[in-house]
């Protein structure tokens, strides 16, 4: 039904017609074009859509047209002019580095207005309160909260807030000014004041009114057999412009960044249930969205095969008919000999360790705009990792020329390696390459749920030998990982697993394996840590034990082993300059006993334990293992005296636009906010590669170097000496001379990182004239954490009450950007450890929402201490190398070594939930104080994998205090 409403938004009246049961989000951004009022989940769980209504900040999907007659309505729009004036709040959030990928920005913004107006001066416990129903998957929260104390700073300091307040001088940010550099200093990311503001800059956001919508129909089942699908009454219904399927596909019906076999379209059988058996096309959402109810799909449900291990053994039956078996990859590591060494220790243990999927939960699903050229190429509109790849998937299946499709990235709301590989894109190309017309298709939170990739599960055995000095003496690991449906970025995963799972340590015998197995499951992808992540719970977990074993501290066994410049690694690499894991190893250690002093003298009933833990970790920085890496960058000057900056990596919020322009002037001496960066835009700019594997700074960074200085080369006759060549008008007459003389103000370069080797199975002494630093990644990146917990052993909860978390960055470029990133990855690991978990069985998704998938919130943010070391790589640009994954990795299994110095149980099965907490309680059987053990000689772990019994260990337990997990 049809109502007539009188509303006030953002302080012009209004009268209107809406449908009473349309919510205010939609009506917002689909009716008065105020796309700021973001649309994360339609369900209220995400509070992206916030608003402020008749002054209380309200989840905008929430409310109906027919509750909201007379109310007054706030949205980000009316909050400011725009970014170049921003509200004083707004100016908090920018200043205080609270903007990352930016989705969650305007809704944390107005819902801190709220309070603020209510509360001028609130405690954090108040800000918390305030916030309690906005997520934010990239901050870890800690800027978000320091930026609404700002706010009431400035409120109070200033009086009234308006737009043009001061800042407070011990806070401002630099402005970019040469005087000192940009390198090295804390500037106003590019991409934030547009974020604060709630610009349209997101692919849903994109106004193109005579698009039509696509949605696509999933299927049911998790494996089953294809019997009929009839589309005749979805063509027949209102509005619709063509339902297709891969009848339709006119290229390759598959895609998949390593081998191409996940399908575009299911034709004769589906292997999970997210994928795609049609897309319907009509003129509203709602027309195409019934249409699609409408598809007639007759399925013969077959046998599920969802368990990696029983899929593992020869005689299984094949996931795919197109696979010989369900192997997806193997990779070993072999480096001295491990029977040796465990017959020379004088301590072994041994675990057994489960992780879980994950989803990645970036709060902007998957869209993607697609537009029809008059040449006949395509233009699409969208957030990924990389457009050039994204290019060359979707001219795969639509069988036409690369240079025919053009990919732009818009403002990605998030990534984490789940947006490497396309969603809904192709899907999008294709209806308009069909129709003539422009598409755009964005998935529902449960779509995006459904159908994207996962993190790895992962069930891992492991096992390490010491002498009584500490001294690692061997080690071995067997994994199998779940792999899912398809190959997707498996090959990659299972492969770190394997090379980084003795850690941070140099170990003198070792011995690893991992496999990828194929499952009936949602495939399982690229996400933050790629493989390293699981490992590194199960390693840590382990180097713990052994302390205890030995009667040693915990930092000092890792003090005794960590690498350091010299260090051998598992795959016969010395390590060079810049690693520096000990020196994250002290900072973290020096936090770890301020936290012993802050929280042990606090009173406590006697349900309530306290544990303090501590781990390391190390990644690769790059592509590696001897593959292609490398990136672009470009500069021109324009005729206003501006300078463009054209790079191929993908923004997803951890700021490599920004890093990318203070490079460029750092190298020029020019002012940083002269810089314009335009990323990702196939059409225009030059491959920046993957925006993964930590690797962007780091290449992308070394080509801006390279640009800028074959630029500054081009551009120094035609400027003026001294200061006043430092402005925009003198830049603009240098385009006026380069110009008059016949000279392009422009220089485009390309970087090719240093040369890495293939993976070697056995480790081998390097060849004569072989340098022994050249090895499988031309850089690594090290972190460390510890914490501080409280476990209730009435009811199974845990608390992380502090994290001490310190990361090895090489060179800062942006420290505020640093910690941000640091602080992220820690409340990332804290969810990882304690509750998120993605759940699926062959007919549901039983996790289909950000409440189920229980993806923590401002309330469960502990206090977060980050801290970086800067330790020069002479590769990296100005030093740096990549930041963005590491950290993510030591957080679980420092929770996990905590909560045994707390409560003395091995949790060693993630996430670390009360049910768990509880279950290891009642199994101590008695009660055991924590580090009392004496751990026995143990045979060697193995899958054999001749067989169906592809999990059997040999051999007593070698850890006693691991009770019921080996």
């Amino acid at each position: 039904m049809t109502i007539r409403l009188r509303m006030e938004i953002n302080g012009r009246s209004l009268e209107t017609e809406a449908e009473e049961d349309l919510s205010l989000l939609r009506f917002l951004r689909e009716r008065l074009g105020l796309a700021g009022t973001k649309n994360g989940c339609g369900k209220g769980h995400c509070g992206s859509c916030t608003v402020i209504v008749n002054g209380e900040a309200r989840r905008s999907c929430l409310l109906r047209m027919k509750t909201l007659q007379g109310a007054k309505v706030l949205t980000i729009e009316g909050l400011s002019p725009g970014p170049e004036k921003p509200h004083f709040i707004q100016r908090a959030f920018i200043e205080e580095g609270a903007v990352q990928c930016g989705f969650c920005t305007p809704g944390m913004i107005l819902a801190a207005k709220a309070l603020l107006d209510a509360n001028p001066d609130p405690d954090e416990k108040a800000v918390r309160g305030a916030l309690r129903n906005n997520l934010c998957r990239c901050t870890g929260y800690a800027s978000i909260i320091r930026a609404v104390k700002r706010a009431a700073l400035l409120m109070k300091e200033e009086g009234t807030g308006r737009p043009d307040n001061g800042t407070p001088e011990d806070r401002t940010l630099d402005d970019g000014s040469p005087e000192d550099g940009a390198v090295g200093r804390s500037v106003v990311r590019k991409d934030a004041p547009a974020k604060a503001a709630g610009r349209p800059i997101y692919a849903d956001d994109l106004s193109c009114p005579e698009a039509l919508f696509g949605v696509l129909l999933l299927s049911e089942h998790a494996h089953a057999e294809i019997q009929e699908v009839d589309l005749g009454e979805a063509r027949a219904c209102p509005g619709v412009a063509a339902v297709l399927t891969a009848e339709d596909l006119p290229g390759r019906n598959g895609f998949g960044l390593f081998v191409p076999d996940q399908t575009v379209f299911a034709r004769d059988e589906v292997f999970f249930r997210g994928e795609v058996i049609a897309a319907v096309y009509a003129g509203t959402r709602e027309q195409a969205e019934y249409a699609r109810s409408r598809i007639r799909v007759r399925y013969r449900k077959l046998p599920v095969l969802s368990d990696p291990e029983a899929n593992f053994g020869k005689r299984a039956r094949p996931v795919r008919p197109d696979l010989e078996n369900n192997i997806a990859h193997h990779v070993s590591v072999r480096k001295g000999d491990s029977k040796k060494g465990f017959a020379e220790a004088d301590v072994v243990v041994e675990g057994l360790y489960r992780t879980q999927a994950v989803e990645h939960a970036y709060l902007e699903p998957e869209s993607a705009l697609c537009r029809p050229e008059d040449d006949g190429s395509l233009t699409v509109w969208t957030g990924n990792q990389s457009s050039h790849a994204y290019r060359a998937l979707i001219a795969a299946s639509l069988a036409m020329p690369e240079e025919k499709i053009r990919v732009i990235l818009t403002a990605c709301g998030g990534g984490f390696g789940g947006k490497e590989e396309p969603t809904v894109q192709i899907h999008a190309a294709l209806g308009t390459l069909k129709t003539g017309r422009p598409v755009r298709i964005t998935l529902t939170r449960e779509e995006s749920i459904r159908m994207s990739v996962k993190r790895h599960p992962m069930k891992i055995l492991m096992r390490h030998g010491a002498s009584r000095n500490g001294r690692l003496t061997a080690m071995e690991s067997r994994v199998i990982a779940d792999a899912g449906a398809y190959l997707s970025q498996s090959k990659p995963v299972v492969f770190r697993s394997a090379v980084t799972a003795p850690g941070p340590y140099e170990v003198e015998s070792v011995s690893a394996d991992s496999w990828g197995v194929y499952t009936h499951s949602t495939p399982r992808g690229a996400f933050r840590g790629f493989g390293s992540t699981q490992a590194c719970f199960a390693s840590e977990i382990q180097m713990d034990k052994l302390a205890r074993a030995l009667g040693m501290d915990p930092v000092e066994l890792r003090r005794r082993n960590g690498f350091s410049p010299g260090s051998i690694t598992c795959t016969g690499q010395t390590l060079g300059d810049g690693t520096a894991f000990i020196a994250t190893l002290e900072a973290a250690a020096a936090g770890l006993e301020d936290m012993k002093a802050e929280f042990r003298p606090r009173p406590r009933p006697d349900h309530i334990r306290l544990g303090f833990g501590i781990a390391g970790a190390y990644k690769n920085v790059g592509i590696g293992t001897g593959l292609g890496d490398g990136a672009g960058a470009a500069i021109e000057l324009t005729e206003n005296g501006r300078i463009i900056l054209r790079i191929g990596a993908a923004d997803m919020g951890q700021g490599s636009d920004t890093v990318a322009a203070q490079i460029a002037s750092e190298v020029l001496d020019l002012p940083y906010d002269l810089f314009d960066v335009i990323a990702c835009d196939t059409g225009t700019c030059p491959d920046g590669g993957m925006t993964t594997a930590s690797r962007q700074t780091f290449v992308t960074g070394n080509a801006v170097k390279k640009a800028a200085a074959a630029f500054g080369s081009l551009l120094a006759g035609y400027l003026p000496a001294g200061a006043g060549a430092r402005d925009s008008a003198a830049l603009s007459l240098a385009w006026k001379l380069a110009r008059d003389s016949g000279i392009i103000p422009r220089a485009e370069e390309y970087y090719l990182p240093p040369d890495t080797s293939p993976h070697r199975t056995r480790v081998e002494p390097p060849a004569d004239g072989e340098d022994p630093t050249r090895g499988i990644h031309y850089s690594y990146c090290y972190a460390a954490a510890a914490v501080a917990v409280e476990v209730d052993i009435r009811t199974g909860k845990i608390t992380v009450l502090k994290v001490r978390a310190a990361q090895d960055v090489g060179k800062a470029i942006h420290p505020q950007n640093v910690l941000g990133q640091i602080e992220g990855a820690v409340m990332m690991g804290v969810g990882y450890a304690l509750c998120e978990e993605f759940l699926e069985d062959e007919d549901r998704c039983i996790t289909d929402t950000l409440q189920k998938l229980k993806v923590p919130r401002i309330a469960d943010a502990p206090e977060i201490d980050a801290v970086y070391a800067e330790d020069p790589q002479a590769a990296g640009p100005f030093g740096a190398k990549g930041i963005g994954e590491v950290g993510l990795n030591p957080v679980a299994p420092a929770i996990s070594n905590a909560v045994f110095d707390a409560a003395g149980i091995r949790l060693q099965e993630l996430p670390m939930n009360p049910e768990r907490v509880l279950a290891a309680l009642a199994a101590r059987d008695p009660p055991r104080p924590p580090g009392v053990f004496q751990a026995q000689r143990a045979s060697p772990p193995a899958w054999d994998g001749n067989d169906d019994k592809n999990c059997t260990r040999g051999g007593a337990s070698g850890s006693s205090d691991c009770p019921g997990r080996g």
